[in-house]
Order: structure tokens, then C-alpha cells, then sequence
């Protein structure tokens, strides 16, 4: 089959293969373990949450009605399915509350590699590999999406990067699970960069989250597959007519970065760049900014508020006036309303109940959009202003600050005793002969 034009992807599937095979903890930086195991664990306190939140309630239901039983933990629950479906059901719950770390590399590839690695009793340093590979994967394809606020790439056409590399970047964290070879590894990839899709504009719905999920549960069905012998093309991503060629056309300099670094310079020697709060990372800086004002008490009573001004973000915030509380998670206006009202925001903000609240409601229509604005500007009725430079959004540092969240998201859930074994044994991940112990610790 003829090659992509671009020379510079030539041996892209090959390449993500090998690094898969090849990874080795022994070979890695400490610091790129300390990052991944800190990921890991903010992935798994905000599934925890998710299970017992609205998104959670529904998808239990179906997945007791709908789904194949096995042996394989849907954390934060007692039910227990089959490999492909908790790996769906974990994904989601990991993305369910868009709480999880703001690349989202995390969710489908953790889920991926605990199912794989609980259906085949890995160890916890596979577990750890597996999830260190399916993360670096994904991000070393992430620049297709790079530019998509500047109207270049698939995202910037409605494509979201969670549907489209979380198949191949799950498939390659279970195909180090299963240790397979480099033709079943390229066959995997190959099954699993075309079960791709997602869109941004699934953001504020349950949609989203869903497609982490599917994201999950294709990449582990394409390993599996794999292994039986199932085939593909083994240029799936790079080929004529491949991925790239889809979600085209791309320039050069996009091209030219996919796969550079891989196996060298990891991402995750870099700080994951964890959430403090669980809704769309471009409501953040906003949000942070709303809280500045309110700390310096430089904000009066709502009712003595005119109007709000601020880039509201249209792109990638798709909800302008949300009628739900799912959907306020994608409003930049529903957060900043919730922010001023409420000094803060927390995961159970986002309720239909909360939402119809008539205060915030009014609030929300009083938020004016000012494309490119760099300050958070609020009108009093008086005819004064406060305004706040719009700053980039802080980001969970250190041990600590990952750990109270983790505390704070399963607390109520987890009993006081899990709650300090699941950080121990994520820490310890890598001298474990298994990951039972972990996986017992995340059922209630």
C-alpha cells in the first residue's frame, strides 16, 4: 500500500510498537515512575467518586443489566465483569466527572491496563510498564491535536483526542500486559486505530466521558484479538488512506514532531498536570480568577453585580446556557456563576438541581462573552469594575496535594483503612507480585 506523503511518519505503528515491547522499568527515570504512579492514583480517586455520582448510578444499572460477568473489579463497586466491559465501565467512570488529569491520558489507559492485568495476573511492574506505554503513546501522537484553538487539525474540525488516539493508546498498555510479539503488537495497533471517534461536542454530556470508555474497551478487545491472531494492516496509522490521511490534511510541522522523543524523552518525566477542579480545563483560569477576586473581598453581593465579562471560551465550552448540571461542566458561565456564589467549586456542583437554582440562573445570563479578553471583568450596578488578570490554571502539586484529593474523593466511599491502603500499594506498585491487593482495596 503507498506511504502517507509525508516521509517524516514512515515506521510511525513500528516505531509505537517497539517502544511498547521495549519499555522496561528498569530503564526508566525515577521521576518518570513517581509521575506515573501519582497519575494512577488521581485517576483512581475520581472513578471512586464517579460510581457513586449521577453518571456512576446509570452506568451500574446498565452494566448489571446489559453487561458480561467475569472477574474483573469495576473500582469503587462490588460488580465485577468481564475484561472489554470493565474496561468500558472503568473509563468511564474515570472521565465521568472531568476531574481526571487535563490530558485525560490517563483514564482509557489505566482502565485498559488494570483489566488486562487482573484478567491475566500480572504483576504490578507489567501494571506499571503497561501504563507508563500506553501514556506515552498517546502523547506522542497528542500534536495532531496541539493546534486545534488555532484552527488546525482534526480538533479544530470537531475531533476530540479521547476517541481518536485513546484506542491505540489502551491497546498498547494491554499489549504489554499480554506480552505479545511486535506482529501482534503492530496487529493491535492496527484493530485499534480504526475504532476511533469522538467529539467535542459530546462536552457537557455524558457522551464524553463515554467515549473514554469505549476508548478502553476497544484497545483491550484489539489486544485480545491480536493474540488469537487476528490481523490488520501494519501501517494503520501513517498509511495512504490511515489515520493521519483521515483526520487530515496536516502540515509539516505537525507531522514532523509524531513519534520524535519516543522511548527518550518521556512525558511523564514531566508533572502530570492534575485538576483541582472537576470540569473543563478551560474554565479554570476563570475560575481561579473569580476566587482571587473573591478572596481579596474585592466582589459584593451578587444582587450589586451588572454584568460579567470574560472570554467564555465557545471553543472548546460548548454550553453557553446550560439547562443541566452535567452541562455546566463545559460552561464557562455556569462555573464563574458557581464560583461567585458558592466560593468554589466542587464535583457535586454539577447537579440538575444546582442548576435550576434561580440565583445561578440569573447569574449565568448576566455573563457576557469578550472574545480574546486576558481579564475577568465584573460590573456593578454603581457603574464601577473589578477586574482580574486571567492567569494560567494552577495545577495539583507533590504527593500531598494529590493525596488529599484522593482523600477527599473517596471518602464515605472506601472505608478509613482502604483510603490509606490504595496510595501505599500504588507507591509499592512496582515490587508487587500482583495487583489483587490494589484491586481489593477499590471494591467497597
Amino acid at each position: 500500500m503507498d506511504e502517507c506523503p509525508s516521509t517524516s511518519t514512515q515506521g510511525l505503528s513500528r516505531q509505537i510498537a517497539e517502544f511498547t515491547l521495549s519499555l522496561s522499568l528498569e530503564r526508566l527515570p525515577a521521576n518518570v515512575l513517581t509521575n506515573a504512579k501519582l497519575a494512577m492514583l488521581d485517576c483512581l480517586g475520581v472513578s471512586v467518586l464517579a460510581a457513586g455520582e449521577e453518571i456512576g448510578d446509570r452506568l451500574l444499572r446498565y452494566a448489571r443489566k446489559n453487561l458480561g460477568p467475569g472477574t474483573c473489579t469495576v473500582w469503587g463497586s462490588a460488580l465485577t465483569l468481564n475484561p472489554r466491559d470493565a474496561a468500558l465501565v472503568n473509563g468511564t467512570l474515570a472521565h465521568g466527572l472531568d476531574f481526571d488529569d487535563r490530558g485525560h491520558a490517563s483514564t482509557y489507559t489505566l482502565a485498559a491496563a488494570l483489566a488486562a492485568s487482573e484478567a491475566c495476573g500480572a504483576s504490578g511492574a507489567r501494571t506499571l510498564e503497561a501504563f507508563i506505554a500506553g501514556r506515552e503513546a498517546m502523547m506522542t501522537l497528542e500534536p495532531l491535536f496541539a493546534k486545534r484553538s488555532s484552527g488546525i487539525g482534526p480538533g479544530a474540525r470537531g475531533w476530540h483526542s479521547n476517541g481518536i488516539l485513546g484506542p491505540i493508546a489502551s491497546t498498547c498498555a494491554a499489549s504489554k500486559v499480554l506480552d505479545l510479539d511486535l506482529s501482534r503488537t503492530l496487529a493491535a495497533i492496527g484493530l485499534a486505530t480504526g475504532s476511533c471517534g469522538a467529539l467535542t461536542r459530546d462536552g457537557g454530556t455524558m457522551a464524553k466521558p463515554f467515549r473514554v470508555g469505549h476508548a478502553a474497551s476497544a484497545g483491550i478487545t484489539c489486544a485480545f484479538l491480536a493474540q488469537e491472531g487476528f490481523t490488520s494492516d501494519e501501517t494503520a496509522v501513517e498509511g495512504r488512506y490511515g489515520l493521519l490521511d483521515a483526520v487530515g490534511p496536516l502540515p509539516d510541522d505537525i507531522l514532523d514532531v509524531l513519534g520524535k522523543g519516543l522511548g527518550t524523552d518521556y512525558r511523564l518525566g514531566k508533572e502530570v498536570r492534575l485538576k483541582r477542579f472537576g470540569s473543563c480545563t478551560a474554565t479554570h483560569d476563570g475560575v481561579e480568577a473569580m476566587l482571587r477576586m473573591i478572596q481579596a473581598k474585592a466582589v459584593p453581593a451578587p444582587s450589586e453585580i451588572d454584568f460579567i465579562e470574560c472570554d467564555v471560551r465557545p471553543y472548546p465550552l460548548v454550553r453557553m446556557q446550560p439547562e443541566r448540571g452535567f452541562e455546566g461542566r463545559f460552561s464557562m458561565a455556569y462555573c464563574l456563576s458557581l464560583a461567585l456564589l458558592y466560593g468554589g467549586l466542587e464535583p457535586e456542583s454539577f447537579t440538575d438541581d444546582r442548576a435550576r437554582e434561580p440565583e445561578l440562573r440569573d447569574l449565568i445570563g448576566r455573563v457576557r462573552h469578550v472574545p480574546g479578553s486576558e481579564s475577568l471583568v465584573v460590573h456593578l450596578k454603581d457603574g464601577t469594575t473589578v477586574a482580574e488578570p486571567i492567569q494560567p490554571p494552577a495545577d495539583l502539586k507533590g504527593r500531598d496535594a494529590v493525596l488529599s484529593k484522593f482523600n477527599n474523593c473517596v471518602e464515605g466511599i472506601l472505608s478509613d483503612a482502604q483510603r490509606a491502603e490504595v496510595p501505599d500499594l500504588v507507591d509499592r506498585l512496582d515490587q508487587s507480585p500482583s495487583i489483587e491487593p490494589l484491586i481489593r482495596a477499590l471494591r467497597p
